[in-house]
């Protein structure tokens, strides 16, 4: 070996070594980035009657918020801010778990999640 292909072999080796590191900054960035979107979520969530629903129907919040697609999200809490059946929603929320929820906006979705957790519940 002459001292170009070890001088070429250092210098490739450095330069993955630099991507490698730039990717594991960026990748642990991302995370970081998408707990603080997350728990923003999270704070919206907790001042609407969303927070309130989603305990009736024993949907686990954070658990929620890390399965389901941020785009729902979203959509559910738009869906919830213009809600018009407040006083339905607030006697809802009163009465025993029983209680026909069928009125919410947002009533689908999480029955859809209701039962998939609680598939997942009963697989483990």
């Amino acid at each position: 070996m002459t001292y170009i292909s070890i001088v070429q072999f250092a210098l490739i080796t450095l330069l993955i070594l630099i991507v490698v590191i730039v990717m594991a900054v960026a990748v642990v960035n991302n995370f970081r980035v998408g707990l603080r979107f997350r728990d923003e979520l999270a704070r919206r969530i907790k001042f609407l009657r969303m927070d309130k629903m989603l305990k009736k129907r024993h949907i686990n919040l954070r658990h929620y918020l890390h399965t389901e697609p941020i785009t729902n999200i979203e959509n559910q809490i738009r869906n919830c801010e213009s809600c018009s059946v407040i006083k339905e929603c607030d006697q809802a929320i009163k009465d025993s778990p029983s209680t026909d929820l069928s009125f919410c906006p947002n009533h689908e979705d999480f029955e859809s999640i209701t039962t998939i957790e609680t598939g997942s519940l009963q697989k483990t």
